[in-house]
């Protein structure tokens, strides 16, 4: 029988310098504290021989002045740091600096493979890729998990990228478009209804994968409402102790 694996949004139960500078950003400029306004996605990252941590960070906030928070707060921890790219609430920044001991960024831990790192002023929240049952309790608290399955059930399949690639080429997505829907069907011989569903098809699945991967604030936000719904359908059931 096949091993199953499973993928889980899991919040690391150890401390990290950088989720606590995110946490201090937020704080910092006296808001309302939800946990989704600053939010930090690792897109590569390396240590060298000197246990010099370099990593490309995908950051997202939800007012300016959480960013320019975070920036006095990352000069003020010594923390060399570096646009290299800047867009209307999305910024890709460049750190560096020395490794905590078994920072588990870079450091990994059997039986379990990291997808993707969140930075949230929560903590360090990881999307974990595991074989059933083997995520270590004393060092994550899983969130939301799922079959593996089910949850990359946005992967293309080969005739969608093979449609979605030529008329990518062919400039169908182009604005104003250079090449019309008809006009795709004669080439790629088929029928126009039949190329539509393929599209159709191959642009969900796009969006989902980009709502998942590029837009961290908004799977945090999802998770949070996830957490939030789990907590109250305790209360009510009486599972939850509240001391005043």
């Amino acid at each position: 029988m096949p091993i199953q694996f499973n993928i889980a949004y899991a919040l690391y139960r150890g401390r990290c310098l950088l989720a606590d500078i995110f946490r201090e950003s937020v704080i910092s400029t006296k808001s309302s504290f939800n946990g989704d306004e600053l939010v930090g996605r690792f897109i590569g990252v390396r240590i060298g021989a000197d246990r010099t941590v370099e990593g490309c960070l995908r950051i997202s906030f939800k007012r300016k002045e959480f960013l320019n928070s975070l920036m006095k707060i990352l000069q003020k921890y010594k923390m060399a740091n570096e646009f290299f790219y800047r867009s209307r609430g999305n910024v890709l920044l460049y750190l560096s600096h020395n490794a905590c001991a078994n920072c588990p960024v870079v450091y990994g831990t059997s039986g379990v493979v990291p997808k993707s790192i969140l930075v949230t002023p929560f903590g360090l929240l990881f999307e974990l890729v595991y074989r059933k049952r083997e995520i270590p309790n004393d060092l994550f608290e899983v969130l939301i998990s799922g079959r593996a399955d089910d949850v990359m059930g946005y992967m293309l399949t080969p005739r969608e990228q093979e449609v979605l690639y030529y008329a990518y080429f062919r400039g169908y997505y182009g604005q104003p478009h250079g090449i019309s829907l008809d006009q795709l069907s004669e080439e790629l011989n088929i029928s126009k209804s039949t190329l539509s569903e393929i599209l159709r098809n191959a642009e969900r699945k796009i969006v989902t994968a980009y709502m998942r991967h590029d837009l961290p604030h908004l799977v945090l936000s999802k998770i949070l409402h996830v957490m939030i719904l789990r907590n109250q359908q305790k209360l009510s059931k009486g599972r939850i102790k509240i001391t005043q």
